[in-house]
C-alpha cells in the first residue's frame, strides 16, 4: 500500500504559494471563478495520486508540476473566452 507523503518538502513550496497568489489576483481582477485555499488542497491531493501512481513514497516536483498544470488549465478553461489569452499569457511561467 503506497501513501506519498507531502510532508518531506520534496516540492517547491514557494511555487505553489506564488501560483495562489497570482491565481487570486487574477480571479478578481477579471471577474472571473474565484479561487480558494480548497483549491490548493486539490493540488496537493492531485500530487499525492500522481505519486501513488508512480509507485513513490515521496510527492516530487514533478507531481506538483502536474498538479499545477492540471489546476491551470481547469482555471483558464472556465474562464470567459476573451480572458483566457491573457491568462496563459501570464500563468506560462508555472
Amino acid at each position: 500500500n503506497v501513501r506519498p507523503d507531502l510532508r518531506n518538502n520534496a516540492f517547491d513550496q514557494e511555487k505553489v504559494a506564488s501560483l495562489y497568489v497570482a491565481l487570486r489576483r487574477e480571479s478578481a481582477n477579471s471577474g472571473g471563478v474565484p479561487i480558494a485555499v480548497r483549491h490548493v488542497e486539490s493540488m496537493m491531493r492531485m500530487a499525492e495520486a500522481h505519486a501513488k501512481m508512480h509507485l513513490r513514497d515521496h510527492v516530487r516536483d514533478d507531481d506538483m508540476d502536474m498538479a499545477i498544470k492540471m489546476m491551470l488549465e481547469s482555471f483558464i478553461v472556465a474562464q470567459k473566452f476573451s480572458v483566457r489569452r491573457a491568462h496563459r499569457r501570464s500563468f506560462a511561467k508555472f
